[in-house]
């Protein structure tokens, strides 16, 4: 099957650079900049982000579960220990930022991607990974439990002791990426693409002797 082209962010190269404070209209940021903040408000329900750039900022624990982010850039930003589960992500990009057990649980992550982003101890659990990207990214005790993976890339990504438990890797490419151990459920790894030494760990894993002969 012919994998679906992700698609980029819709952002404008001249938008207005705002404050936070000012650009939050009624749980609703559009069309704008921001630059070189922290922030942290623990909003009353879901926001929705549309079009909007986010460089430089740190998130402290941000609590926005069920928010929408629609063509979205993070750039260097830190959004460690952020909340965004049950969130909806399309079209948006992270790039070079810090998301260390950021919980994106039950969220749709769809045409977004992560690019030299540090996501240790990141969970993904029941998330629906859609057209969704992981670059040079390390993910080092990320949870993808029960996660479903479709058309879903992981490449030149450090993701030792991640976690596929229940999840189906069916169609996905491990080869480029670097791990000792993770944790998968066997029945699950149909159609999985590995390089030959991960299929020697794979096999190990599952307890067989490998033997030169």
């Amino acid at each position: 099957m012919k994998k679906a082209k992700r698609l980029a962010p819709i952002i404008s190269n001249d938008m207005e650079t705002m404050p936070f404070s000012s650009a939050l209209d009624d749980h609703y940021i559009s069309n704008c900049k921001i630059v070189h903040e922290t922030i942290d408000i623990e909003p009353e329900e879901g926001l929705r982000i549309d079009k909007v750039i986010f460089e430089n900022v740190n998130f402290l624990e941000a609590a926005w579960p069920r928010s929408e982010f629609i063509d979205v850039l993070f750039i260097n930003c830190d959004l460690s220990n952020a909340d965004f589960s049950r969130c909806v992500f399309h079209r948006t990009e992270f790039r070079n930022s810090k998301l260390v057990g950021t919980n994106f649980a039950e969220a749709g992550v769809r045409h977004t991607l992560f690019q030299d982003c540090v996501l240790n101890y990141a969970t993904f659990g029941f998330s629906l990974c859609n057209t969704a990207r992981f670059e040079s990214s390390s993910l080092r005790y990320a949870d993808f439990y029960q996660a479903e993976l479709k058309q879903t890339e992981f490449d030149k990504c450090e993701m030792n002791d991640i976690n596929f438990v229940e999840a189906s890797l069916k169609g996905v490419d491990l080869s480029s990426n670097s791990f000792e151990n993770i944790q998968v459920t066997v029945e699950k790894l149909a159609g999985c693409e590995v390089s030959p030494e991960q299929a020697m760990a794979f096999a190990r894993q599952m307890g067989l002797v490998i033997k030169d002969v």
